[in-house]
């Protein structure tokens, strides 16, 4: 630009490159008297002297620029400066235009002519020659730092086994290949509807790893939203958010902003400000972190599916203990006592259920039995069980009448009950010496006395809601007489549903008529009857509830 004014003996000369993405041209060197004031001054596209040649292609040269309408008077007003006239001579490679070159007001003549037209269009030919040439180098190198940076990104992700390791990975690795002072990671907190701050370089002592971002609040949530990067050289003409704070930790004016997805949701933001040299982000900035974002989505996707994977492993393994210790606090119910027999059978619907069953001599003659079915299924269910059974068996050794049992037991297990939870239970004291059971009910479905000589079917059933409802239930005590080889068969309702496809009165029918089959074979073969009918169903989906039973042959 400097041979360039001076050949053609002009008072400046001007270089303006074509913007890629807007095709306005901006001044990038101006020499002359007033050339830092309009250097990297914009003229919008089709604008100007400059505009008129960048379309036409062709060389212009004009002798009066005040009286002529293409001329950009705005350049002139900024600068203080007249333009007289102006040689102006596109800049080319290939057909494809990289900028325009001009030369402003001829010295010692009243304008300029052809030959200083062929001198410019020379000097314009070289110039764009050599710039040419630089964009493609500079193209090559920002390809080159490019693949370089993802390559030790790739590298470092490849060996993190954890989400701290990959993302103060990322912000290490983007800050040392980017050149930038400041970045951080976010990631949502669906639950908390936050952005989480997971790692961050460069940020004050205030934030912290922890830091949490309000998504309807801030640049970042901003960008979380839209699903769209956000690339701004100044924030002070380009960004107007009414929540929008400058920080006085930041030292330039230019940030950007990426969401980072995985497939079509995007699960956070990656952010960076500061660069080093000062200098704006850019389109090769965003290239960058794009494919950064990209990769680092992938990975953490991963990790997080192999720790689910790890977590279900673990919570496998953790309900089959609590399956096996389940199966060790019901009772190993005798085969005998006295002249009774007796057999017992308990699945839960899943790996661990609220159905159970207890057994307790009281004395030489007397012993007790129940059954009990918890409100729900699986863990929580369990756990309830648990709770209940030692709460009966506690208040079983004061008093073990079922009235007063069942009354004492609904206090606690009402003050232990949370979310609606309950227990229906059967309870009954078999007297032996006597041919006596005593008996009441929590709300629980009637159970069967089969007598044995004349194969009728006697209920049983009490007042009294079930434990866990109310605090201050009332259950009633009632006894019936029985006679040597009549059953007891005690059950939950899930043996009825199971039975009767969902059918409780059909389900009622089947167990009696099974029962009736092996009144004369005993209560173990009865239970392993029931227990291959189960082992029969194909389908797990097929077996809806908890399933208990017991048989005594009295």
């Amino acid at each position: 630009m400097d041979i360039a004014k001076d050949m053609v003996e002009a008072e400046g000369s001007s270089l303006l490159l074509t913007d890629l993405e807007t095709e306005d041209l901006i001044f990038n060197i101006v020499v002359g008297e007033k050339g830092n004031i309009i250097r990297g001054e914009k003229v919008p596209k089709g604008m100007g002297i400059a505009g008129a040649v960048a379309e036409s292609g062709q060389c212009l040269i004009v002798d009066d620029a005040q009286n002529d309408p293409r001329h950009f008077k705005e350049i002139d007003q900024l600068s203080v400066f007249t333009t007289r006239n102006i040689l102006a001579v596109p800049m080319k490679v290939m057909d494809k235009l990289i900028g325009v070159l001009e030369v402003v007001n001829s010295i010692g003549r009243p304008t300029f002519d052809e030959w200083d037209k062929k001198l410019i269009t020379y000097i314009a030919d070289q110039a764009a020659i050599a710039i040419h040439n630089r964009m493609l180098y500079d193209d090559l190198m920002a390809r080159v730092e490019e693949l370089t940076s993802l390559y030790e990104i790739s590298q470092n992700l490849s060996f993190a086994d954890t989400e701290e390791t990959i993302f103060q990975n990322v912000v290490q690795t983007v800050a040392k290949s980017l050149g930038v002072e400041k970045a951080s990671v976010m990631i949502y907190d669906e639950a908390r509807d936050r952005l989480l701050v997971r790692a961050h370089l460069g940020l004050p002592g205030a934030v912290t790893d922890r830091a949490e971002v309000e998504v309807m609040e801030s640049i970042c949530g901003y960008v979380f939203r839209s699903g769209d990067p956000l690339i701004v050289s100044d924030i002070d003409k380009e960004l107007s958010f009414p929540f929008l704070k400058r920080k006085d930790h930041y030292r330039t004016k230019s940030f950007i902003s990426l969401p980072i997805r995985h497939k079509d949701r995007t699960i956070g933001v990656i952010s960076l400000a500061d660069k080093k040299s000062r200098a704006c982000f850019d389109v090769y900035d965003l290239r960058v972190l794009t494919t950064i974002g990209t990769h680092v989505a992938e990975v953490y996707e991963n990790i997080r599916y192999q720790r689910s994977v790890e977590n279900q492993r673990r919570l496998a393994q953790e309900i089959d203990i609590a399956s096996e210790l389940q199966r060790k606090i019901l009772p190993a119910m005798p085969a005998t006592v006295g002249d009774h027999r007796l057999a017992a059978f308990n699945r839960p619907a899943k790996d661990v259920g609220g159905d159970f069953f207890d057994f307790k001599m009281l004395g030489e003659s007397k012993y007790s039995v129940l059954v009990a079915d918890v409100s729900g299924k699986g863990i929580p269910a369990a756990l309830f069980m648990g709770s209940s059974r030692n709460l009966l068996r506690a208040e079983a050794r004061i008093n073990n009448q079922p009235g007063m049992l069942l009354h004492s037991s609904n206090r606690y297990i009402y003050e232990d009950s949370e979310h609606g939870m309950f227990v229906t239970l059967f309870y009954m004291v078999v007297d032996m010496h006597n041919s006596l059971i005593t008996y009441g009910s929590a709300g629980h479905n009637d159970q069967l006395i089969i007598k044995r000589t004349t194969r009728d079917v006697v209920r049983l059933n009490a007042r009294g809601m079930a434990l866990g409802m109310q605090p201050d239930s009332e259950y009633e005590e009632k006894v019936t007489f029985f006679e040597p080889g009549d059953w007891a068969v005690l059950f939950t309702d899930g043996v009825l549903e199971y039975l009767g496809e969902i059918d409780i009165d059909a389900g009622e029918a089947r167990l009696i008529d099974i029962a009736m089959q092996y009144l004369d074979r005993g209560p173990q073969e009865f239970i392993d009857c029931l227990r291959g009918i189960i082992e029969e169903t194909k389908e797990q989906s097929d077996f809806i509830d908890d399933f208990t039973i017991v048989a005594i042959q009295l």
